[in-house]
């Protein structure tokens, strides 16, 4: 008789923490036709010689809040399940010895007030109190968090499987999957050496493996395994019972309290990947690596300067142990490629920590159809094809585990895998003086520099550096014309005789406007919330050109396609590398294209929000009347081919008018004068049209279309919460995730900071809540420092809108 149902409604593979919490998570929810298979036995992958720390502070509030659920959990399952999973609540500290270091302290100090989170910022000497075996020498401070502790991650792993068994999972060890049955966008059933299991939902939760268990399903996920080391100290009654965990990360190490010693480990600079290209073997077992002291010598230079004990003490143990690690170093989470029913949890570095918020999430991805909460920083659709190759996972996870202590400098970029894709002007740009960025894998302009100016410091938190450069650009855009390489941008064609009716019903605003229409608008889910922000542009009766950020391809692409009628009647095409993107932007772009164009592109043949077929010089170009910097301009996407000579054209038309390149920067501060919002930060998926001001982009009157209930659900009880923007008095550098507050009292948090050249002020956009909605002023706190803010109704420039339509 065969160990294995023949059937089940769900099926995790992946006996780990993050797993079985997922498991332990859908019993709660009342699913109880579960099954999760173990290829080998539980904690048997990288959960088993985990160290176990509960760090709960992250950047982001929803990342935040998973980590706080964690901890909350690890306090209680024990008595829940009647396992003990050896929570020790015994705090935090995180170390400052520099300058800057202490400046990102004060950030994170200051983010975690508008969470709601307690962190206190504290004094050496505190310091030296909480954790005596430190010398506190050069010391500037410390963040302490006194509810982080940590615990045992084998324990935990089995409290959650007993909770899960309790509410009637399944759980089957020494079961390896060996592939899957597929149909029409959905595994039917899960193949493996003891047979098949019929099922409806399948989750990825394999970690070390499940790279592999993606590629049995035809998909390269971003997940590469590499080595991390870390050591225990011998016992010694020097060493105090209570100490806090303690991270310093300007030493690059961390410390876990042990009985009467420590665990101690880190993040160098240069790690390995397993078997060369981060690929473990299915075979592998509950195994370590050969110990690798001198590989972390840095690590224990480092604690040793830090903790003089340490150099009294022996090593009880080395542990260099396989860890799964995405492509940046964050996990991944949700739907895989474009199946309906196959969910993705692994890449977890911190799986510990991160289980029980992770498993709760999933839970609720699986059973709800979202995870209740925005987790884009996790989301597996921050990815693309880009990101999956052996060779690219290894050199790019080597870099963002060498710098998970690194200061996040705001103007940092990463270096690995670079340049991968170039737009057409890539050389022609970067010999004209471009700063590249970086966006899913594209070189992108951040801005120019003039032929021996020097390049502004990388290694600050100060925006006033920049000022100078990104100022000139900005005042090219506003007072004369500019051109931007955006080739970057997504782009999908959406064509068929049913593309129109499907699009009004995928679409909050109205898309039947008639040909070259360019509609901006927002896709939304059940609950009125933000899934994308795009804009359509109707090529003719059934065919829409749709443009989406660089970075938000794989996401809307896939919700574009995920909800697509499946009679055949709508087809959907990436067409991103077929055409590059010039902006053509200013009060004087009109002169430069009609100079380069044959065609009228006064106002009145070309009015704003339309899009037509026109010829630049010789070449065709398909040209939208829309800008994201608020003056008058045209998107124009060019064939590749002919990229290099439009770029040309234009640029000779421009010369008598001072045409120049501008770069990223500049639109960001642009942007922010005209309150012109970004996904991912002023608006996602737990914010409605209605609260972020875009009620002027959703078209109530046209018929149903998908999140409408919930718009006019929201229209009728009133709003409880809206975007507002904010003019400081001072020019702080803000960024995003500075606390609001008023009177002392936290109001809310930033979502955008830049400072606006053309206003000369500092800008930011904020969502306030109840009461608070009326406020007229705030205080903002960036990096320990303060400012008055005032409300700003509608946008800082030109808030009639005149400079667009001319």
């Amino acid at each position: 008789m065969s160990k294995l149902p023949s059937h089940a409604r769900i099926v995790i593979v992946g006996g780990g923490a993050i797993g079985t919490s997922i498991a332990y998570h859908l019993a709660k929810a009342g699913e109880k036709d579960v099954l999760l298979l173990e290829k080998n036995q539980l904690t048997a992958g990288s959960t088993w010689h985990a160290a176990g720390l509960m760090g709960q502070l992250r950047s982001k509030v929803n990342l935040t809040r998973l980590m706080q659920y964690s901890a909350d959990l690890c306090a209680k399952i024990g008595a829940e399940t009647g396992q003990d999973v050896g929570w020790k609540n015994v705090g935090s500290l995180r170390l400052a010895t520099s300058d800057a270091r202490w400046e990102e302290l004060k950030r994170a100090h200051t983010a975690a007030k508008s969470y709601g989170f307690d962190m206190e910022l504290v004094r050496p000497d505190e310091v030296k109190r909480l954790f005596p075996l430190v010398d506190t020498k050069d010391l500037r401070g410390a963040t302490w968090i006194a509810s982080d502790g940590h615990v045992d991650p084998y324990s935990l792993t089995h409290a959650y499987a007993k909770g899960a068994r309790a509410g009637g999972v399944r759980i089957v060890e020494g079961v390896t999957v060996t592939g899957f049955a597929i149909k029409d966008h959905r595994i039917t059933a899960v193949k493996t050496a003891d047979g098949d299991v019929g099922c409806e939902i399948v989750v990825n939760a394999a970690g070390l493996w499940a790279r592999q268990l993606g590629e049995l399903a035809g998909i390269d996920l971003p997940i590469t395994v590499v080595e991390h080391e870390y050591f225990v100290t011998e016992k010694s009654p020097a060493v105090p019972d209570d100490l806090p965990t303690l991270r310093d990360p300007d030493a690059n190490f961390y410390v876990k309290p042990e009985p009467g010693a420590m665990a101690i480990g880190g993040w160098e600079k240069e790690t390995r990947a397993a078997y060369g290209l981060g690929k473990l073997p299915m075979s592998f077992g509950q195994e370590l690596f050969p110990d690798d002291l001198e590989r972390i010598s840095e690590v224990i230079e480092g604690a040793a300067n830090r903790i003089p004990i340490l150099g009294e003490l022996g090593v009880r143990a080395v542990v260099n142990g396989p860890i799964p690690i995405s492509a940046d170093g964050e996990p991944v989470m949700g739907l895989a490629g474009d199946y309906e029913n196959f969910f993705v949890a692994c890449g977890f570095t911190s799986g510990i920590a991160a289980s029980g918020g992770a498993g709760r999430a999933m839970a609720n991805w699986i059973v709800e159809g979202d995870p209740g909460m925005d987790l884009w920083a996790f989301d597996l659709r921050r990815f693309g094809h880009p990101h999956g190759g052996l060779a690219y996972l290894r050199d790019s996870a080597i870099e963002a585990y060498s710098k998970y202590y690194a200061i996040a400098w705001p103007e940092e970029e990463r270096s690995a895998c670079r340049p991968l894709r170039r737009s057409p002007l890539y050389q022609t740009l970067t010999a004209q003086g471009a700063v590249n960025g970086v966006k899913f894998g594209w070189e992108r302009p951040n801005y120019f520099l003039k032929p021996g100016e020097a390049k502004p410091p990388l290694e600050t938190f100060e925006r006033a550096p920049y000022a100078e450069v990104i100022g000139r650009e900005h005042k090219i855009v506003r007072e004369g014309v500019a051109l931007v390489d955006q080739s970057s941008f997504s782009k999908f064609e959406v064509s068929g005789p049913g593309a129109l009716t499907y699009l009004q019903w995928l679409a909050a605003a109205n898309v039947d406007r008639g040909d070259n229409a360019v509609i901006y608008t927002q896709l939304l889910n059940r609950r009125g919330g933000i899934e994308a922000d795009l804009t359509i542009m109707r090529r003719g009766e059934d065919r829409f050109h749709v443009v989406t950020g660089s970075a938000f391809g794989t996401r809307d692409g896939g919700w574009i396609r995920r909800h697509v009628p499946r009679d055949g009647s709508v087809s959907v095409h990436d067409v991103t590398g077929a055409y590059g993107v010039i902006n053509l932007c200013g009060p004087l772009a009109r002169e430069v294209l009609a100079k380069a164009s044959e065609h009228d592109v006064s106002n009145e043949a070309f009015p704003y929000m339309t899009c037509r077929e026109i010829r630049v010089g010789w070449a065709p170009v398909f040209a939208a009347r829309v800008t994201y910097v608020g003056e008058l301009g045209w998107e124009l996407h060019v064939p590749t081919e002919y990229m290099a000579y439009v770029y040309e054209v234009l640029r000779e038309a421009g010369a008598p008018f001072g045409i120049a390149d501008v770069g990223y920067k500049a639109i960001s501060s642009l942007r922010m004068e005209k309150r012109y919002l970004y996904w991912g930060a002023d608006i996602t998926p737990d914010d409605t049209p209605l609260e972020a001001g875009l009620g002027f982009a959703v078209a109530m009157k046209k018929g149903d279309f998908q999140g409408r209930d919930a718009l006019a659900a929201q229209k009728e009880r009133e709003l409880t919460r809206k975007l507002a923007c904010f003019r400081l008095d001072d020019p702080l550098p803000v960024y995003g995730g500075e606390a609001m507050s008023m009177n002392g009292r936290v109001v809310g948090m930033t979502t955008s900071g830049d400072f606006g050249h053309t206003v000369g002020a500092s800008l930011v956009f904020g969502y306030l809540k109840g009461d608070d909605m009326g406020l007229q002023e705030i205080e903002v706190e960036a990096f320990g420092r303060r400012s008055r803010a005032t409300v700003v109704e509608r946008c800082t420039y030109d808030p009639s809108g005149e400079r667009i339509r001319i």
